[in-house]
C-alpha cells in the first residue's frame, strides 16, 4: 500500500500560517539590510544627502575603496559557485522531472488506509478535535475520541 501524501494548505492552523508568514518577513528584511549600501547609493544619486554626508565628508570612501577588491572578488565567488551548482543540478537531474504534483488523496483511500469505515471517516471530519490512540502491536488499529 503507498503511502499518503496529503497536501491542504488551507488546512493549516492560524499558527502555523503566522509562523510561516513572519519567517518570509524576517527574511525580506534581512534581503532589504543586504542591499542597503546599494540603495543608499541610487538614494544618493537621486538627491539624498545621507550618502554624501557619510562617503564624502567622514571620508568613508577610503574604506570603501580598501575593501572593493573583497566585495567584487566575493560577488563572483559566489555567482561561480551558484552557476556551478544550477550545471550540476542539470547535470544529476537530466531527464528527470522531479516536479509532479501528487495526485489528491480522496476521503476513501484515507479511510481505507486506516482501516476504517467511510462513516466513521466522515464522523472524524465534522469534529472540531478528536485524538487518534494507535495500537502498537497492529498496523494502523486506532480509535478515535471526540474532545
Amino acid at each position: 500500500m503507498r503511502d499518503f501524501i496529503i497536501d491542504k494548505p488551507e488546512s493549516l492552523k492560524a499558527h502555523h500560517k503566522v509562523t510561516a508568514v513572519s519567517m518570509s518577513v524576517i527574511f525580506w528584511f534581512v534581503t532589504f539590510y543586504l542591499w542597503q549600501p546599494l540603495i543608499s547609493l541610487i538614494a544618493w544619486l537621486m538627491g539624498f544627502n545621507l550618502f554624501h554626508y557619510h562617503m564624502i565628508t567622514l571620508e568613508g570612501f577610503k574604506g570603501f575603496y580598501e575593501l572593493l577588491l573583497y566585495y567584487v572578488l566575493i560577488i563572483f565567488v559566489l555567482g561561480f559557485l551558484f552557476l556551478l551548482w544550477a550545471k550540476v543540478n542539470q547535470w544529476r537531474f537530466r531527464g528527470k522531472d522531479k516536479r509532479k504534483v501528487s495526485p489528491p488523496v480522496s476521503q476513501a483511500d484515507v479511510a481505507n488506509y486506516f482501516k476504517v469505515p467511510a462513516q466513521s471517516y466522515q464522523q472524524w471530519l465534522s469534529e472540531k478535535k478528536i485524538t487518534l490512540l494507535v495500537q502498537q502491536d497492529s498496523n494502523r488499529d486506532i480509535r478515535v475520541e471526540s474532545i
